[in-house]
């Protein structure tokens, strides 16, 4: 599966409720019926005391998905966006500093094994959600070329993340560079499991997300407009 991955900060003179509200409506309203996507998430930043400076870089990220990433490509071709989404996105984005990134999705964890966790944990699925706490980190050229290992799996289930996955770029689109080397993505059903998971356990939290080195790290209220 192709994820495009949108990193949006908001125009300097939009506070951050008006940016995030009209994000969802008009614009979110309007984006979910672009053709082609299977599905289109809005990740809404918000700071936590979990994570340090810097997590504010980028006041959302849009995700839509792509069977293809010829698909992906042809996005801003589309009528839709041309005549309508396109116009609107000066209005709320400081569109000077966006980046787009398209790339390839590996999902490590789907949902907890049998015996991990609870079972209520073991029901919840993320397309199932129409929210969910999501930590998105996007490693930067100059980070850790092995940000991945293979423990990744078991230092998400140790912080409590039902759902991990990892992107890479996407080498038909970014053939010429990309603009990181790759994303991670957990997902939580709440803010308090999200805090109590990674206070069960600092040091999987840390070993995880600081092996990126040079990185955004971000967390999100996600929401699905387009399962």
């Amino acid at each position: 599966m192709i994820r495009f991955f949108s990193l949006i900060p908001r125009r300097p003179d939009i506070d951050r409720q008006r940016f995030h509200d009209h994000w969802r409506h008009p614009h979110g309203t309007l984006g979910r019926q672009i053709p082609g996507m299977l599905t289109y998430v809005q990740a809404h930043q918000f700071d936590t005391d979990r994570l340090g400076p810097g997590q504010d870089e980028y006041d959302g990220v849009a995700m839509p998905s792509f069977d293809s990433a010829a698909d992906a490509a042809t996005l801003v071709d589309e009528p839709l966006f041309v005549d309508t989404i396109r116009p609107d996105e000066p209005l709320f984005q400081d569109l000077s500093r966006v980046i787009f990134f398209i790339t390839e999705e590996e999902v490590i964890v789907s949902r907890p094994a049998i015996g991990a966790l609870t079972p209520a944990d073991r029901q919840w699925d993320v397309l199932e959600r129409p929210t969910s706490i999501h930590l998105l980190q996007f490693v930067h050229q100059d980070g850790n070329p092995d940000w991945t290992g293979a423990d990744d799996a078991e230092l998400g289930l140790r912080i409590g993340a039902l759902r991990h996955a990892v992107n890479r770029p996407s080498a038909q689109v970014h053939s010429d560079g990309a603009p990181f080397l790759g994303v991670r993505q957990l997902w939580w059903p709440t803010l308090t499991a999200f805090q109590d998971g990674v206070d069960a356990d600092r040091a999987a939290f840390a070993e995880l997300l600081d092996r990126a080195g040079h990185a955004v790290t971000m967390l999100a209220v996600s929401e699905r407009f387009l399962r």
